[in-house]
């Protein structure tokens, strides 16, 4: 809108002046949703919902589930209640789910009963509950495909300003890539030093939450993924 190039620039988090320098204000669309219940009913009833500071999530939940959509659920909630009660249970075998968007953490489902639907509980187990998708992968996908996508996806949405993310999510598919079609093994110090630049020389969210999903899925499914991998 301004005719600047569409690149990440540093900036204060809660800006004060917006476009054309002029006063704004920053809300999320939930937010201002619920002014009428509080302005209704008061605070304290909107405060009685959920647990701990944090009082409400929406949770969305893909195709792999017998009853897909968007859910609210309070703060708080066992996954498990989450998957099987208002998801319906999974409709085939999964073996991981990408919750909190394409930055969120890759979470096996041997950690379903481990984590609650709240920010700490997900940041305790190394992972991020961000705005709670949840994108299963089924048994018989293949992860280190998936990972591969990971590192597209982050190429193709790139600003291109900084280097890390620019250039690191264009190297991490090239590895990838040749791994999975290829006789290619990736070398994994190589690729935990990428990780690693990726997460503290980034500009923005994009390059510094890739490593997050990659990094639980080395942890949590190094037989599978250890057919591509160089020590």
């Amino acid at each position: 809108m301004k005719g600047n190039a569409p690149e990440v620039r540093v900036r204060r988090p809660t800006p004060q002046q917006g476009l054309f320098n002029k006063p704004t204000v920053v809300n999320n669309v939930e937010t201002l949703a619920n002014l009428p219940f509080i302005m209704q009913r008061g605070g304290k009833a909107f405060a009685a919902i959920g647990a701990q500071i944090f009082r409400h999530q929406i949770a969305f939940i893909d195709g792999h589930f017998h009853r897909p959509g968007i859910y609210e659920a309070d703060m708080g909630t066992p996954l498990a209640a989450v998957i099987h009660e208002l998801g319906g249970g999974f409709r085939k075998p999964v073996k991981a789910m990408h919750i909190g968007g394409p930055l969120g953490g890759l979470v096996p489902v041997s950690k379903i009963d481990a984590l609650t639907v709240d920010f700490d509980s997900f940041a305790r187990e190394g992972f991020l509950l961000g705005h709670a998708s949840i994108v299963c992968i089924p048994e018989d996908f293949p992860l280190i495909q998936y990972l591969e996508h990971l590192f597209e996806f982050t190429a193709h949405e790139s600003c291109g300003k900084c280097f890390p993310c620019r250039l690191g999510s264009t190297r991490g598919f090239e590895m990838l890539h040749k791994a999975r079609t290829g006789d290619y093994k990736v070398d994994r110090t190589l690729m935990d030093d990428l990780l690693e630049t990726l997460e503290i020389g980034s500009l923005c969210a994009l390059g510094g939450g890739l490593p997050l999903p990659v990094k639980n899925a080395l942890k949590y499914f190094e037989n599978e993924l250890s057919p591509y991998f160089q020590k």
